[in-house]
C-alpha cells in the first residue's frame, strides 16, 4: 500500500512539473515569433507578448516538490515582466549541468539561474557565459562568479530542524530519550552545514536523543527505502531527522505504513512545500518542518535577474533564506499563502 500511496504522491509531483512547463532534459523551445514555447505546449497556456528577454534555470531535481513550486513561481514572475522563462534539471548530475548552460547559452538566454554543488565543474562554460554578457545567479550556494546568490544558513537552518526535534523529544520520553534516524545527502557541502546544525542543536538541547542511525537521500523515493531499512534495523525507531521536506515525506510513508504513527514517533524536516506542510498539517508524526518562504526567494531571482540585465543594481549580492519553523499549530497561515 505504501509504494502505492508514494506513487500517486511521485505522480502528482511529475504532473505538477509538467503543467508549470518543468520539461526538464527537453530541447529548448525555438525562437520564432509564431512558435509556441516550451511552458505553452505543456501546460496549453498562452503567454503574454516577450521583451526578448530569456531566463534560463536549472535544478538539481524536479523531484524535489518545493523546486517544482518555486519554479511555477518564477514562470509566473517572468510572465508578468514580459520574458520567457525555461526550468531545466540535472538529475544531480554535473555533467548535465554543463550540458544545460551549454544550451542555455546557446538559445540566447539573457540570465542563467542555477543550483550548482560544485563550482569548479562549471567555471569554465559560465565564463563562457559571463564573456557574453549573460547574467549567472546562484541558488543554494554563493559562487564567485555569480552576480548574486541566494542561499540557506545551512548551519542555522540545521539547527532549527535540530532544535524542533530535540524540544519535541524531551516532551515525549522520560527524560528525553529516544533513538531516531538521519537523512543526509553527504556529497553536498552545503548540506554537511545544515547537518552539523542538527547534531549541535541535538547535543545542546537534548543529548539524550540519539542519532543512531544514517543514510543518504536526496528524493522521497530514497527517503522512503532509507526509512524502511532504518526500520529493519530499529523497529522501535522514534522519528527521523531530514535535510528536506521530499526525503522525509518518503520517511512519513516507510512510517505509515509499518504503522508507527503513535505519540512515541516525530519527523522533521525544512523546505516548507506543500506537502510538507500538508503533511503537518494531518497532526499525525510529521510534526514540524521549515519554511524557506522558497516561493518568494524564487520570485526575488527573476526580479533582481531583471534588473542586471537592464543595469541596474541589486539591494544584496548575497541573499539568506528567510527561517521559520512550522508546527501544527501555525501551518495552517503557511498553507493560505499557498492559496
Amino acid at each position: 500500500m505504501k509504494k502505492k500511496l508514494l506513487g500517486a504522491l511521485l505522480i502528482t509531483a511529475v504532473m505538477t512539473g509538467v503543467l508549470g512547463g518543468c520539461g526538464s532534459k527537453n530541447e529548448s523551445p525555438a525562437e520564432e515569433p509564431a512558435a509556441k514555447t516550451e511552458a505553452e505546449t505543456e501546460s496549453g497556456q498562452d503567454t503574454q507578448d516577450s521583451t526578448g528577454m530569456k531566463i534560463g534555470c536549472v535544478f538539481a531535481d524536479l523531484g524535489n516538490t518545493s523546486y517544482v513550486a518555486m519554479g511555477k513561481a518564477m514562470e509566473e514572475e517572468a510572465k508578468a515582466n514580459g520574458a520567457e522563462f525555461i526550468l531545466k534539471d540535472t538529475g544531480n548530475d554535473s555533467s548535465v549541468l554543463v550540458d544545460t548552460i551549454e544550451n542555455f547559452i546557446a538559445s540566447g538566454c539573457d540570465v542563467i539561474i542555477e543550483q550548482n554543488s560544485d563550482a569548479a565543474v562549471t567555471e569554465s562554460i559560465n565564463q563562457e557565459a559571463l564573456d557574453k554578457g549573460i547574467i549567472i545567479l546562484s541558488f543554494d550556494n554563493e559562487m564567485e562568479n555569480a552576480s548574486a546568490s541566494y542561499l540557506a544558513s545551512n548551519y542555522e537552518l540545521g539547527y532549527q530542524i535540530g532544535t524542533m526535534c530535540a524540544e519535541w523529544s524531551k516532551g515525549a520520553f522520560e527524560d528525553g530519550k529516544c533513538q531516531i534516524g538521519l537523512l543526509n545527502a553527504s556529497s553536498y557541502d552545503f548540506i554537511l552545514d545544515r547537518v552539523d546544525g542538527i547534531k549541535a542543536a541535538l547535543e545542546e538541547k537534548n543529548p539524550n536523543c540519539e542519532i543512531v542511525i544514517e543514510a543518504d537521500a536526496v528524493s522521497t523515493t530514497d527517503g522512503l527505502e532509507a526509512a524502511e531499512n532504518f526500520l529493519q534495523a530499529y523497529p522501535e525507531l522514534n522519528g527521523v531527522v531530514g535535510i528536506n521536506d521530499s526525503v522525509v515525506l518518503g520517511a512519513y510513508e516507510a512510517f505509515k505504513g509499518e504503522n508507527r504513527v503513535g505519540d512515541d514517533v516525530g519527523l522533521f524536516a525544512c523546505d516548507g512545500s506543500q506537502e510538507g506542510l500538508e503533511a503537518v498539517a494531518e497532526g499525525s508524526i510529521h510534526r514540524g518542518t521549515v519554511s524557506l518562504h522558497l516561493t518568494d526567494v524564487g520570485k526575488q531571482m527573476i526580479k533582481d535577474g531583471i534588473a542586471l540585465i537592464n543595469g541596474e543594481t541589486v539591494e544584496s549580492t548575497t541573499n539568506y533564506f528567510p527561517l521559520e519553523a512550522v508546527t501544527v499549530d501555525n501551518v495552517q497561515s503557511f498553507l493560505d499563502e499557498l492559496k
